[in-house]
């Protein structure tokens, strides 16, 4: 789907929630941060064009007990995350991250953004073992901090690595993601393009799960010589491997552009972002937030499944959504290829075990512009099969898989068949999830023959109407084209369950008569 389908979000996305660990008290307008010289392993990245430059290096043994002048480095394990919606017994958690005099906000950007990683490697990973959070320092300026975390995962799966860098920018008190190192939307599609030229050739990489979102690109900084450096995390990129994780075994991945080509992508924070990385000086200041600070921008790699110019209610416009559940499959790429060529926004209803093997594929949905949200980890009749303390991680699983190959946080939840119950309703409310049921039903799980889901879907439509489809089924690949066909000729608009909603609140469920109920 093109990017004028895919619209941009022109919010900072959702921040995750805040850890557990204490903060620094207030200081004066401008403070020393720290002499560079002696800090850690110090320097940079000794001339390797696939490393960011490092200033100050927290990844060693002492890690999490050496404090520098003007950085204080925070630490925590299990027990300092307790508020998640799922926390497994027996997991090792050790997370370290530095916090600077006179940048808060900073230290309490990076301090969310720990928390979520936790959260989500809690939730999204298969009987996760254990997650350590490093980190380093990447740049350091009056008006500009970066900071490279480093996480080490193990789960049933393996060991692997990650990678997100973070950056800050003084003047304005944000606490900024990597793809805002560019200067918009346009800028990261562009660089997407030149990351797929450069890793055409790696046959360790798939570059059909290249896609311009915020979980792709997490990761920038710069090198020595100023080139950009795009890494991405140990499997990122691998191929897909039919009911298993992608292969971690590939490592790291990253590709280096060059200076002047990216020069007139950068924002203005990434322009300020490069030359603290290539300064060689040894003290730095750094100033505190200005009081009329304005607010950040659209950041690049959100997106919206919102179509700012529909309005289902106020103009007479004729809406309808379209909803997909159990994937991501192997046919879901070429519906989606189909969905772009007609214009269609849809909303896809994802379980557990597809969403890990297929991560590609969520990254796929989420950036042509459609509405990616959950049908919880495992397909089983949740009442039945679940007692409420089994609830928690079921309804966590994919909104965290979501999350972790997307920065996306799932806002609806569909239980499979249909079927919830007061506590399942209560877990998804409290997980702030909205409950999604339908208004329409294609049949075609009932293995009825493509003509008659065509007939069932259209003679079903209504105005604001939630049709069921399940894109696993070669029926409905089938039927989809000629669903859309005869639709618009109704004069139907295609858009999110969202949008078709008017909204949904968390805790509540839709259409508000249950299924099969008529449309608001």
């Amino acid at each position: 789907m093109s990017s004028t389908r895919a619209h941009q979000n022109k919010a900072v996305p959702e921040p995750g929630r805040r850890v557990a660990l204490p903060w620094l008290p207030g200081v004066t307008a401008m403070v020393l941060l720290m002499p560079l010289a002696g800090c850690g392993v110090g320097g940079s990245a000794s001339g390797d064009p696939d490393a960011m430059a490092v200033l100050v290096d927290g990844t060693g043994e002492d890690s999490g007990s050496t404090d520098h002048e003007g950085v204080t480095v925070r630490t925590g394990d299990a027990d300092s995350f307790d508020d998640h919606p799922y926390i497994p017994g027996g997991v090792d958690i050790s997370v370290a991250y530095p916090e600077f005099e006179g940048a808060e906000p900073f230290s309490e950007g990076l301090a969310e953004r720990v928390d979520t990683e936790v959260a989500d490697f809690r939730a999204g990973t298969r009987d996760p073992v254990a997650l350590t959070v490093d980190w380093q320092i990447t740049a350091a300026a009056p008006d500009v901090l970066g900071v490279r975390l480093v996480r080490t995962e193990e789960d049933m799966h393996g060991l692997r690595e990650g990678y997100s860098t973070h950056w800050y920018d003084a003047a304005s008190g944000h606490t900024a993601y990597s793809t805002e190192l560019l200067a918009d939307q346009e800028a990261l599609e562009t660089v997407n393009g030149l990351v797929r030229d450069q890793l055409a050739d790696d046959g360790d990489v798939d570059t059909a799960t290249l896609h311009p979102v915020l979980r792709t690109y997490d990761s920038m900084g710069f090198n020595d010589a100023g080139e950009l450096v795009v890494e991405f995390d140990d499997g990122h990129l691998s191929p897909v491997v039919e009911g298993h994780v992608p292969s971690s075994e590939p490592g790291r991945k990253t590709a280096v552009l060059d200076a002047e080509e990216v020069d007139p992508l950068l924002s203005d924070l990434g322009q300020r972002a490069r030359e603290a990385s290539l300064s060689d000086e040894e003290q730095v200041t750094v100033a505190a937030a200005g009081p009329e600070a304005g607010e950040p921008g659209p950041v690049p790699g959100v997106v919206s499944a919102q179509d700012p110019d529909v309005d289902c209610y106020e103009d007479g416009t004729r809406c309808i959504a379209l909803t997909f559940d159990d994937g991501p499959h192997e046919h879901t790429p070429e519906l989606l290829d189909l969905l772009s060529e007609e214009d269609v926004t849809a909303s896809f209803f994802l379980n557990g075990n597809p969403a890990l093997s297929r991560p590609g594929t969520i990254r796929h949905i989420y950036a042509e512009g459609h509405e990616v949200a959950s049908h919880n980890d495992l397909h089983e009749n949740m009442p039945e099969e679940f007692d409420e303390e089994e609830l928690p991680a079921q309804v966590a699983a994919v909104s965290s898989m979501v999350r972790r190959q997307t920065g996306h946080s799932v806002e609806l939840f569909r239980p499979p068949f249909g079927a919830g119950s007061e506590a399942v309703l209560e877990e998804i409310g409290e997980q702030g999830m909205a409950e999604i049921l339908w208004n329409v039903d294609s049949d075609d799980w009932q293995d009825v023959p493509t003509e008659q889901i065509v007939a069932n879907v259209v003679s079903g439509a209504a105005p604001n109407t939630i049709v069921l489809l399940h894109d696993p089924l070669e029926t409905t690949m089938e039927a989809v084209p000629q669903i859309i066909e005869e639709l618009r000729a109704l004069d139907y608009e295609f858009v999110s369950v969202s949008q078709a909603l008017g909204g949904a609140e968390a805790g509540e469920s839709y259409p508000p008569g249950g299924l099969g109920a008529p449309a608001p």
